[in-house]
């Protein structure tokens, strides 16, 4: 079994710096860069409902993916009834998150 590492209160405000500065910069430029932006900030918040993040840190994750133009509902509720869809195999993921 796999165990879910937890941040501490430290981490969580690194992290929560992170996100502000990165989302700020790329409110400064195109919108093209935002798809991906937006993708990692959509994979960073599911890891964070997952590890049981605070509250205030969701929500620093969730503003900053609505401010790139992102609405969609990431709460583990609304994953539950999202109508599970299949996508063909994107065998560049390695490629852009090596």
């Amino acid at each position: 079994m796999t165990t879910i590492p937890q941040l501490d209160q430290n981490e969580l405000s690194i992290l929560q710096r992170l996100v502000t500065d990165l989302v700020t910069k790329q409110l400064g430029h195109a919108t093209a860069g935002h798809v991906d932006m937006i993708a990692r900030l959509q994979h960073l918040e599911q890891a964070a409902w997952t590890t049981g993040a605070d509250r205030q840190t969701l929500q620093v994750i969730t503003s900053g993916r609505r401010l790139l133009g992102d609405a969609s509902d990431l709460t583990p509720d609304a994953l539950k009834r999202r109508p599970v869809r299949k996508r063909p195999a994107d065998r560049s993921y390695a490629l852009r998150h090596a």
